[in-house]
Parts: C-alpha cells; sequence; structure tokens
C-alpha cells in the first residue's frame, strides 16, 4: 500500500514538475507555486553564496589585476592641474572597491553572517553604486568622469550576477543607488550632468536587470530539469526494488520462492559452516491436499495455500526464513537453532495451523486442514552438502507421512549417514 502511495505521489509530483517545464518554456522566468519558489530561490542564493567562498582567490587575482591596470593608467589620465586631488580619489575608490570585496567575502563565509548574505549584498552593492559614483564624479578631469560611468556599469552587472539576488529586488536595489547618487551629488554641488549621468546608471540598471533575468530563466529551468530526473530516479527505484521484490515473492502465497529459498540456503549453510552453529530444516506439507483440491476446488485450493503460508510465517521468529517450495509444500529455515528449538518453532506452526480450523472433509485423518512436517538439524562437522540437508529434511516429512501424517518427525542426520553406512 505505501509502495503504490509513493509511486502515485512521485508521479503526480514529476506531472506538475513537466507542466512547470512546459509553462517555462512558453512564459521564460514566469514564478513557481510558492513553495518551490522559496526553494529554488534559496537554492539559487545558497549556490551564489558558496561560489563567493570557492573562487575567493580567483576574485582576489582578477582585482589585483584591476588595480595593476587602473593605477597607471589614472596616473597618466589624471589631468595635471588637479593630478593630486583626482589621483587621491582614484585610490580611494579603489580602496573602497577592496574593502567592500572583503565585507563581501565575509558575509558569504562567516557562519554568523551567512544567514544574512542577501541583505549584506544589497547594501554592500547599494554602498559601492553611491560612493563609487560620488568619488569619481568628484574628479575634476572630464576623463575620469567618463570612466567613472563604464565603472558603474560593470558593478551594476557584477552585482547583478554575483550575488544570486532576485532580479526586481536588485533592480529596486539599484534605482535607488541611483536616485541616492543623483540627489547627493546635488545636495554637494558637484558638477554634472544629471540627465546624462543618471541615464548611464538606470540604463546599467535596467541591462543588469536584463542579464540577471536571462539567468535566472535558465537557472529555473536548470532546476526544474534536475528536480525531474530526481523524481524519476526514485520511480525507476521503487519499480526496480518492486520488480526485485516480485522476483523474489511468490505471487501466490506472498512468501518467498523457490529461487530465493536456494539463495537463502546457501548463505544460512555457508554461515553455519563459518560460524560453527546449528541450522534447522522444517519441510511442512499439507495433508491430503490433492482430495480437497478435487472437492472444494482450486480456487479453494489456493485460498487454503496463502492462508497456511500466512500463517506459518506470524508463527515463526524474526530471525527465520520461509518459502514456498512447491504446490502446498513450504520450507522453514531456523539459522542458529538445535533440535530442541526447531522442535519448539515446528510446535508453534501445528498449533497455529490447528487453530486455523479449516474444513476438510475428504481429509482421511481429520475433519479439518492438517499439515505433515519434516524436521532435521545441520550441524559443521557433519559432511554433506546443502542440497543433501534439504534432501535429508524432505525425508523427515516422507517420514512423517508414512506413520499417519498430522504429526512431527524429526530425521537425524547422523542416522541417515549411519544408515548409508550400514547399507
Amino acid at each position: 500500500m505505501d509502495y503504490k502511495y509513493n509511486l502515485a505521489k512521485l508521479q503526480n509530483d514529476k506531472e506538475k514538475i513537466e507542466q512547470l517545464i512546459a509553462s517555462q518554456s512558453q512564459r521564460i522566468g514566469s514564478i513557481f507555486p510558492k513553495s518551490l519558489e522559496q526553494e529554488f530561490c534559496s537554492k539559487h542564493l545558497e549556490r551564489a553564496r558558496k561560489h563567493v567562498e570557492k573562487y575567493v582567490w580567483g576574485g582576489v587575482l582578477s582585482y589585483f589585476i584591476f588595480l595593476l591596470i587602473m593605477i597607471p593608467t589614472d596616473y597618466w589620465i589624471a589631468d595635471p592641474q588637479y593630478f593630486l586631488h583626482d589621483f587621491i580619489l582614484c585610490l580611494l575608490g579603489l580602496l573602497n572597491g577592496a574593502i567592500s570585496l572583503v565585507l563581501f567575502y565575509l558575509a558569504a563565509s562567516l557562519p554568523k553572517l551567512k544567514r544574512f548574505f542577501s541583505q549584506a549584498s544589497m547594501i554592500l552593492v547599494f554602498w559601492l553604486l553611491v560612493s563609487i559614483s560620488y568619488i569619481n564624479m568628484s574628479m575634476q578631469a572630464e576623463s575620469l568622469q567618463h570612466q567613472s560611468m563604464a565603472i558603474m556599469t560593470i558593478i551594476y552587472i557584477l552585482g547583478y550576477i554575483l550575488t544570486g539576488i532576485k532580479p526586481v529586488q536588485m533592480l529596486i536595489t539599484g534605482l535607488m543607488a541611483a536616485l541616492t547618487t543623483i540627489l547627493l551629488l546635488l545636495s554637494m554641488a558637484v558638477v554634472f550632468n544629471p540627465l546624462v549621468f543618471g541615464r548611464i546608471l538606470v540604463g546599467s540598471c535596467l541591462l543588469g536587470y536584463v542579464i540577471s533575468h536571462m539567468i535566472f530563466a535558465r537557472e529555473r529551468m536548470i532546476f526544474l530539469y534536475s528536480r525531474r530526473a530526481k523524481i524519476s530516479e526514485k520511480i525507476q527505484r521503487i519499480h526496480t526494488t518492486e520488480l526485485l521484490h516480485l522476483s523474489q515473492q511468490d505471487e501466490l502465497t506472498k512468501i518467498s520462492n523457490r529461487r530465493t529459498l536456494d539463495e537463502t540456503l546457501d548463505v544460512f549453510f555457508r554461515q553455519a559452516q563459518c560460524n560453527e552453529s546449528a541450522l534447522a530444516i522444517l519441510f511442512i506439507d499439507v495433508d491430503f491436499f490433492k482430495n480437497y483440491n478435487d472437492y472444494y476446488g482450486h480456487q479453494k485450493g489456493d485460498d487454503v495455500i496463502s492462508s497456511i503460508a500466512l500463517t506459518i510465517k506470524n508463527a515463526i521468529r524474526h530471525m527465520d526464513f520461509v518459502a514456498r517450495y512447491g504446490g502446498e509444500e513450504s520450507v522453514v529455515l531456523l539459522p542458529e537453532t538445535d533440535a530442541h528449538g526447531a522442535y519448539a518453532v515446528a510446535s508453534n506452526i501445528f498449533k497455529a495451523i490447528d487453530r486455523l480450523r479449516i474444513p476438510h472433509e475428504k481429509s482421511h485423518i481429520s475433519d479439518q486442514i492438517t499439515i505433515s512436517l519434516g524436521i532435521t538439524v545441520y550441524r559443521s562437522e557433519e559432511n554433506l552438502d546443502k542440497d543433501s540437508l534439504l534432501q535429508i529434511a524432505d525425508q523427515a516429512l516422507y517420514r512423517a507421512k508414512q506413520l499417519g501424517r498430522n504429526q512431527i518427525y524429526y530425521q537425524s542426520i547422523r542416522s541417515v549417514n549411519a544408515g548409508m553406512v550400514n547399507s
């Protein structure tokens, strides 16, 4: 029942994912249902945070190369008339960028700050945009002001790509930074063209938003494909498990089949040899079952076999193993069990079958279903193979039938070996 429920749930989940994939293909970047959207955003943000941790030295190297390029070129670009003023501002801007990158890394790596990574990222991007814009636009050289506009565009795009924050949230942060920068420059009486500068800031913000939206749309599809693959893997695993279970299980009785019996007997037999422990085998047969089938019909006969199999399964210990041998015959393996223990388990089975009170008018010994049960016990010092052991248990069952059925018979391996020697 659990298997069917889990499989149906997984198949339903897979159908929903496939519907979302189709929806994403038609409307790129559309938002998922609430719970799935939260999971996606959380994973996307966490992946961005881990990337910051992982590629920190690549970022340090890149910024170092950037410094090696910017400092000498700013030296040559700066107007000699305002050289000291502008060059100090250039160095201050580069230092501000370096400090911001360090803070960005700390927000991504320190355990106490990890959960505030998105908020810290937005604050740092906002600060960088406002502070760098103010510093660069305060320079006197027009060429350095033009350079600052290109730097603003880079900061916008990097902010969208590296932080993992939702495009809309980053867009709002960028627009607020642009408005704050313009108001700050106007209030500080910095000479600049608000229309040109505002156009650069807003244009960079929108460009970053489009790039980020495209990245998010791709990540959404990857997320859905990955989720569908995981669900498909779970479904396949359930099918494989069920097929394996069916290949090991008897269809009628729902206990193990002959093939599984052979495999399990081989394992138990080798364990008994290695551990020098006992292994008991019970061979069980329903008395006058052919008569029952002929009189009550094969459907009733199948019901009896199923009931007896279930009763045996419930009567044995958790460590024991039961399988259908064929027809109405069953075999029980009792690891680490001597003759006394085997007889106790056999008695439990015998009494449990008797309590079923299944009518059997065509039995020659009783008015209800009865069983014959043969027992043998293997010990590691006895020289025989597992097939011979099973054959001796079968002989014990045959002997129980010879003695009148509806009974338990114990066949000693030593007595069989002694009989073979005497003959």
